[in-house]
């Protein structure tokens, strides 16, 4: 709706700035007949219309443009979400956060501030060739009308010369961005591998291929001026004036209308003006929309069936069952062959194996992050491949081998779990997964900052913290995949004896090869060579 406005809004500025030349033109034969000019009036409301109309248009650009940003952000975001793990690892995550950022605001201001005043500008010519044919001279307008197929054509012809430079400086920045954003994720392993220097050379070659792109990029806007200026620009404004005292001498105009025509002539150029801002926003914001269109055009490895339903019995309340899972990322290399066991409700059954057996694989079934190719996952008794993906997640707390938490306050990561938790609840949550002591030396108590990548807190810390979200959480199945993996044995045991308290009265499937672990369990399997033993 906006974009109609603005170009209605563009059309009736230029509307009133011909009518304003039109009223110049008369004030003109008024003066050389010797008569005093009554144009005045009808000339300042014209003026002020063309102007109102033209910040009308300018300030609903302005106010689209945030709007449209915030819509694409979302749809990509929400894309990165329904991807899921598998599939967003199959993209850096730096170009991912470039796309969201600068390619989403390149393609907010192409659709909010140029794309609308753009097609306006290319309709204006036909709007002023029939404000020359009715109100001055109609050969006059048939003859202009040679010069309109050049527009278009210009602009096809620049879109066509300049897709490749921008798509490879667009390319080249991602690649860029990605590149950084993995040197400072990674910049401990670097210190420590004393890498600094190679990454260092690296990103400064990154850095001046996006330069020279840059330059080639800048190079070519020059180029597009310059034609645009001095061919045709000067060309139409000089076949303009010919036309004019030409069309004068045959007695078909008067002064005041060849001075008319001439003005008309510049509103015309009005396209040929916006092929500078066309390279810079138009072919930017294409390539950046060409980019999310190609992320977004990712289909999902797992998607809601288009008959699932929620639930309103559960068959077999508080049971897991794997029943002949075959899954591959290869089809060559089967990852699980007919996998098969069961949970009873309330039982804590670990699962063994070598590593890259696939537990982690037969974790993703259960989690329905991924779908097996054979065979059946069920919770409380529901096939998952029924069930919708939020109803399957919300039967679910996960706890994994290594915890995220965000920026942010202790608060703000255990809300995750429980948006609507009281302080109480938190403290409880904390308190159940053994970090009482935590609490009572944090600064701030849950308003403490945990930092980036929770750098406030040991790795026992965190994993507990991963665990107080869990119990917040009070889903009826838990999923523990390898939770003491990456910390001492003193961690270990807080970390064991807050899973014993999370884990009562519920169903648990552990992944796990420590000892201390694997004593926990009420039952021991294994998963050796695609089959659970």
């Amino acid at each position: 709706m906006h974009k109609w406005a603005i170009i209605a809004l563009a059309w009736l500025s230029s509307a009133a700035l011909a009518a304003l030349y039109l009223l110049l033109g008369r004030g003109v034969d008024q003066l050389a007949a010797g008569t005093t000019p009554t144009i005045t009036p009808a000339a300042l409301t014209a003026l002020s219309i063309s102007a109102l109309t033209a910040w009308a248009a300018s300030f609903l650009g302005g106010r689209l443009l945030p709007r449209v940003e915030r819509t694409e952000r979302h749809r990509l975001l929400d894309h990165v979400f329904a991807l899921g793990v598998a599939e967003r690892t199959q993209e850096r995550t730096g170009r991912i956060v470039n796309t969201a950022t600068d390619g989403v605001e390149r393609v907010a201001t192409y659709r909010a501030l140029f794309l609308g005043p753009m097609l306006a500008s290319l309709a204006t010519p036909a709007l002023i060739l029939v404000i020359v044919a009715i109100a001055l001279d109609p050969v006059a307008a048939g003859l202009l009308a040679i010069s309109i197929p050049l527009v278009p054509l210009t602009v096809g012809l620049f879109q066509l010369a300049f897709k490749s430079v921008s798509r490879r400086y667009r390319a080249a920045s991602r690649a860029l961005a990605a590149q950084e954003l993995d040197a400072i994720q990674g910049l401990s392993a670097l210190v420590l591998m004393n890498a600094g220097q190679a990454m260092a050379r690296q990103l400064a070659q990154a850095t001046e291929d996006v330069r020279r792109r840059v330059m080639r990029y800048l190079a070519g806007n020059q180029i597009v001026l310059l034609v645009v200026d001095s061919v045709f620009s000067l060309g139409m404004i000089t076949g303009a004036v010919v036309l004019a005292l030409t069309r004068h001498a045959a007695g078909a105009l008067t002064g005041g209308q060849a001075l008319a025509l001439v003005l008309l002539s510049t509103i015309m150029l009005d396209p040929l003006d916006r092929i500078g801002q066309f390279f810079y926003l138009g072919m930017g914001g294409m390539a950046a929309a060409r980019e999310i269109k190609r992320f977004t055009a990712q289909v999902p490895a797992v998607v809601d069936a288009p008959d699932a339903t929620v639930p309103t019995t559960l068959p077999a309340p508080g049971e897991l069952e794997v029943r002949d899972a075959h899954f591959a990322y290869d089809p060559a290399t089967p990852v699980l062959r007919g996998a098969s066991l069961r949970v009873a409700p309330g039982e804590n059954v670990v699962l063994t194996g070598p590593s890259g057996g696939g537990k982690s694989t037969l974790a993703a079934l259960v989690q329905a992050t991924a779908r097996p190719a054979q065979g059946t996952v069920s919770l409380d008794g529901i096939d998952l491949a029924t069930a919708p993906l939020a109803w399957i997640r919300s039967r679910l707390a996960v706890v994994e081998q290594t915890t995220y938490l965000f920026s942010g306050t202790l608060r703000d990561n255990l809300l995750l779990a429980k948006p609507t938790a009281t302080d109480d609840e938190l403290l409880a949550a904390l308190h159940a997964a053994h970090l009482g002591e935590l609490l009572a030396r944090l600064p701030a108590g849950l308003d403490t900052e945990v930092g980036q990548r929770a750098t406030a807190l040991s790795g026992g810390e965190a994993q507990r913290v991963a665990i107080a979200r869990a119990i917040l959480k009070d889903a009826p199945f838990l999923l523990l995949d390898e939770p003491t993996a990456h910390v001492d044995l003193a961690a270990e045991a807080e970390i064991l004896a807050a899973l014993r308290t999370l884990g009562r009265d519920r169903t648990t499937l552990t992944i796990s090869h420590r000892h201390a672990t694997i004593a926990d369990a009420d039952r021991r399997l294994a998963l050796v060579e695609g089959t659970v033993r």
